[in-house]
């Protein structure tokens, strides 16, 4: 599947493993970064995700990752990732820089 088309719990699920928990249904039920700012402000504080509008695109954002704070002068971005929510559009960006722009489905 290309991660540029995860959303709801799906997505949610590829964020959990991207920050190496073992994701499940009864820990899917709370952890839900791609609508709470609140899990996932920290990820992108922390991941270097950077998040835009999409200029001419409605509400379109993009976003991409640019490294941990630790070794973002080594890293190397992620691709720039759409979605239709900053969240979405971010969670979508950490788990590409994760996992690369499509996963297998689990």
């Amino acid at each position: 599947m290309k991660t540029a088309d995860l959303t709801g719990a799906l997505l949610d699920f590829w964020v959990a493993k991207a920050t190496g928990a073992k994701p499940s249904v009864d820990s899917q039920m709370q952890f839900i970064p791609s609508t709470s700012w609140e899990q996932a402000g920290p990820i992108i504080e922390r991941e270097g995700i950077h998040i835009a509008p999409m200029p001419g695109k409605g509400s379109t954002w993009c976003a991409t990752a640019v490294g941990r704070l630790q070794d973002r002068a080594n890293a190397t971005p992620g691709p720039w990732i759409q979605g239709p929510t900053p969240l979405v559009a971010a969670m979508r960006a950490f788990v590409a820089a994760k996992f690369g722009t499509d996963v297998q489905n689990s």
